[in-house]
Parts: C-alpha cells; sequence; structure tokens
C-alpha cells in the first residue's frame, strides 16, 4: 500500500475538524509531500461553511422524518444529508471511502445538534460583508512562480466555547494571510453555561460580552475575539480583532510578515481575558 493510499480516507476527517491532535498532525506532514492528498483537501475545503448552515428545524424534521431511525435500521446508506450541516465529532474518525464518508458524517452531525452539544445548532440570519475565504493552497510568489501553503485547517477547542472556526493559510509576498471563517452560536438553555461563552443564563454577563436584543430564550450577545499568530519561538503577535455576533458567519482576516515556515500555530483569542479559545496549529 503507497502513503497515498493509507491517508486517502483522512481528508474529510480532516476538513471537518475531527482528527485527533496526533492524527491531524501526522496528516498535515504527510500533506507537505502529497500533491493528490493536497487537491483532495481543496475540493472538500467549503465543506464546513456549507454544514454550518443547517437550521434547527431542519435537524429536528430529520429525527420526525425517520433519518435517525434508518441508521438504527441499518440503512443508513439511504439517507439524503441535508445540503449544510455543521458537526463537530468527539470520537475517531471511521476512515470510510470517500464515496461513503458524506452519509455517517451527516447522521453523525444531526444527532450531536439535536442533543446541544457545543450550541452548534445555528440558523443563517446573518453573514458579515468580508470576502469568503478561498479554498486554494497555493499562491503567487515574488517571482511570479506558485508557492505551496498548508492551505485550509480547522481549529481545535482550547476551552469551550459557542464557536466554530477554519483558517485557509495563504503564502503572500511580503508573508502569510489568514482568513478566517466563523461562526458563533446564539445562547441556549443547553449551553449558556459553558464556560468561555461569555455567557449566563439568558443573557450576557461575562467581560467582554455586549448584551444585545436577546431575551428569555438565549443571549443575542456579542464578544470580541483577536486573531494571533505564534511563531516557533513561542512569540505571540496579534493581527487583528472582530466581533463575534451570534448566528453570523463571519470573515477577519489578519496578515502576518512571518512566512508559513516560521509559523507554529493561529490562535483565537478572548479580546477582554487574553485567554486563547481556539487553536490551529501548523507543527
Amino acid at each position: 500500500m503507497s502513503t497515498h493510499d493509507e491517508y486517502a480516507d483522512w481528508d474529510a476527517a480532516y476538513v471537518l475538524g475531527a482528527l485527533s491532535v496526533a492524527e491531524r498532525r501526522e496528516y498535515e506532514e504527510h500533506l507537505a509531500g502529497c500533491a493528490a492528498c493536497r487537491a483532495a483537501v481543496a475540493e472538500l475545503a467549503g465543506m464546513p461553511g456549507l454544514l454550518a448552515q443547517l437550521p434547527p428545524g431542519e435537524v429536528l424534521a430529520m429525527d420526525h422524518g425517520g433519518a435517525l431511525g434508518a441508521e438504527a435500521d441499518g440503512d443508513l446508506m439511504k439517507l439524503e444529508p441535508p445540503a449544510s450541516m455543521m458537526p463537530e465529532l468527539a470520537t475517531r474518525p471511521t476512515r470510510l471511502g470517500r464515496s461513503r464518508w458524506l452519509a455517517p458524517v451527516a447522521a453523525a452531525a444531526a444527532a450531536l445538534l439535536i442533543g446541544g452539544v457545543g450550541g452548534y445548532a445555528v440558523s443563517t440570519a446573518g453573514r458579515d460583508d468580508a470576502p469568503s475565504p478561498g479554498s486554494s493552497s497555493t499562491s503567487t510568489g515574488p517571482g511570479g512562480g506558485v508557492v505551496a501553503g498548508p492551505g485550509r485547517l480547522a481549529f481545535t477547542a482550547v476551552e469551550p466555547s459557542l464557536m466554530t472556526a477554519v483558517v485557509d493559510v495563504v503564502p503572500i509576498a511580503n508573508g502569510t494571510e489568514l482568513r478566517v471563517e466563523c461562526q458563533y452560536a446564539r445562547s441556549t438553555a443547553s449551553s449558556a453555561t459553558a464556560t468561555g461563552s461569555g455567557a449566563t443564563g439568558s443573557g450576557a454577563t461575562g467581560s467582554g460580552a455586549t448584551g444585545g436584543s436577546g431575551g428569555s430564550g438565549g443571549g443575542d450577545y456579542r464578544v470580541d475575539y483577536a486573531i494571533w499568530v505564534v511563531d516557533r519561538a513561542g512569540r505571540a503577535t496579534e493581527l487583528r480583532d472582530w466581533t463575534a455576533r451570534p448566528d453570523r458567519i463571519m470573515h477577519p482576516v489578519g496578515v502576518s510578515a512571518l512566512p508559513i515556515a516560521q509559523i507554529a500555530s493561529v490562535e483565537i483569542r478572548q479580546v477582554d481575558t487574553g485567554h486563547t479559545v481556539m487553536r490551529a496549529s501548523l507543527t
């Protein structure tokens, strides 16, 4: 079996953030030398944004419509997955073929969303006006040649949070551009007690959270976050901050003077506390 064949089924789990830390690093090392797997990852790079848009009502409709029941009956492969969902797969992914992975992921995502895991059941109430991150893992260097880069990485939660995010790491002439795509779910009764979310009960009480129009159904609040880049010597630099709004997909973009080879990780930190909420490792 070739090295490519060994990792051929890891692309979807990688893009969806379902690999363990050790597996993610192992796969990223493989990506550096495998053009076929890099192309496969780039092909799926837009999937997290699509999966993020499933309304809670559609999840419940799946449940009542027998989608999860079909899974219990061993008829999983006949499922028609919704057009978009954002899953959080807490267990080691099953390494299935490319033709078989989508339906199991859809069913697992629906189950987790119905259960309220992570507060990821969000609606498409709106999007910010920033440009959508590209899925390309290459850019043009100073001499006009193509410079290879890691492409899209999934952030891993460091603290419990209502945020989900990915980052496109793009080499540019004067450093590296970091295009983050993130969303921050509206607080619900099942997720309002999560630490790091800046919410308690029906409104926002943590520092850094600005109360909005939310009523007893959950705080319609905002939290300020910032993109930080950490070099291989452990030095951290803030690139830019933004305000996360419930039910909106945000696209903050930061530029670092560091080349990709010198970046150890990209972090999302809460502005008021300085705590690292999510991290994407390049090492």
